[in-house]
């Protein structure tokens, strides 16, 4: 089963800083702010249904990705 936590960090130089040490090597995803710099965005009811998932994986209750992404009322920009 895949385990997931949220860390936080800033772009440094092309370079994401993050805020709390990670294994060398660690692959990660990273969830930009910034609607216009993806290839999809989502509508606030998508957004607010995110960050109550970012709220749930801090807490240690998890999703199944298939299970976000149905819920998450993505607009598709292309």
């Amino acid at each position: 089963m895949l385990s997931m936590r949220v860390v936080k960090g800033r772009v440094v130089g092309n370079t994401v800083i993050a805020d709390e040490a990670l294994p060398e090597g660690m692959a990660v995803d990273i969830l930009v702010h910034d609607a216009d710099a993806g290839r999809w965005t989502l509508t606030g009811k998508g957004w607010a249904r995110l960050l109550e998932a970012s709220d749930a994986i801090e807490m240690g209750h998890f999703a199944t990705d298939e299970e976000l992404q149905a819920e998450l009322d993505v607009v598709d920009a292309e």
